[in-house]
């Protein structure tokens, strides 16, 4: 099997194939959350793309209103969507004649940000005024980049694509880029305390470990290994970590347990699972499933 490493074969998905071809089988969908005691219940999955095709990478808006997405529909083209979570309606937030992928928002929640897959196949970040969403602006010094998380309105940590996929963390003002870690995972996640990255670090192909990045020192520690085979995490207000694996959720915090406990078996309502996001109060979960090999 070829394993390609452009023209954003980590967001479509064909390194398996080596070729543009079939997407993944896709759908997000959301789970509610509510804390007993010392207990998080899970609620009901509930399907909010139903559809057959590629929806993914979803992120819950600031006001909590909302969950963006991408989806691809009768195109290889992806476009950002947003899910209203009262109305349950669908509305299209862009319709370029480039991919945009893994939109999110800024730290001051005027803008959107994307990776952008541009006419000459480069990878770069862009934001997009919500109150002129058709006016890109390129955010320089982010070539190659494949995932990305903002860390303050400075600062904004990126997965680089490359032989050996690093983190490093540029600053936009300046434009410079500091190289952190090699060999890393896609997911990255902010801290509740806004204090620390978690990152993957894939030493070798079972023993995958988060770390975590002080955002002032850029020094990194490990935290706790991953179940096999999995890289996707997300993190409650409280700290506490989650992870699916086999269709089922894992919990760890680390005041709490020394590993992964189950958390909620989903494997007969959603099934296969792999990317997870949390809301900003954690009563909300969005996860994306998807049917056949794991992408």
């Amino acid at each position: 099997m070829k394993k390609i490493s452009i023209i954003f074969s980590l967001f479509l998905f064909i390194h398996h194939s080596g070729t543009f071809g079939q997407l993944p089988d896709t759908d997000i969908f959301l789970v509610g959350i509510k804390k007993e005691k010392d207990k998080l219940i899970f609620g009901t999955p509930e399907n909010i793309t139903h559809r057959k095709g590629y929806d993914n990478q979803p992120c819950f808006g600031k006001d909590g209103k909302s969950v963006l997405f991408v989806s691809i529909i009768d195109t290889t083209q992806s476009d950002v969507y947003s899910y209203d979570l009262k109305t349950k309606k669908t509305a299209q937030l862009t319709a370029t004649d480039v991919s945009e992928y893994s939109p999110t928002f800024s730290p001051e929640g005027k803008n959107l940000t994307v990776v952008r897959v541009d006419k000459d196949s480069g990878q770069r970040a862009y934001e997009l005024p919500l109150a002129d969403i058709k006016s890109p602006k390129l955010i320089h010094g982010t070539d190659s980049i494949g995932y990305f998380c903002w860390l303050n309105d400075s600062l904004l940590a990126m997965f680089i694509l490359g032989p050996s996929n690093t983190l490093q963390v540029l600053n936009v003002y300046s434009g410079i880029r500091t190289l952190v870690a090699s060999d890393i995972g896609r997911c990255l996640k902010i801290s509740p305390d806004q204090k620390s990255l978690y990152f993957v670090i894939k030493g070798n192909e079972k023993e995958w470990f988060i770390y975590a990045m002080n955002i002032l020192t850029l020094k990194t520690e490990r935290v706790i290994q991953l179940i096999e085979g999995n890289e996707d995490f997300a993190v409650m207000p409280d700290g506490t970590f989650l992870l699916g694996s086999a269709g089922k959720l894992f919990q760890w915090n680390k005041n709490k347990t020394e590993n992964w406990t189950e958390a909620a078996d989903l494997s007969s309502t959603v099934r296969s699972f792999y990317r997870i996001v949390v809301n900003a109060d954690g009563t909300q979960l969005a996860l994306v499933a998807f049917t056949g090999e794991k992408p």
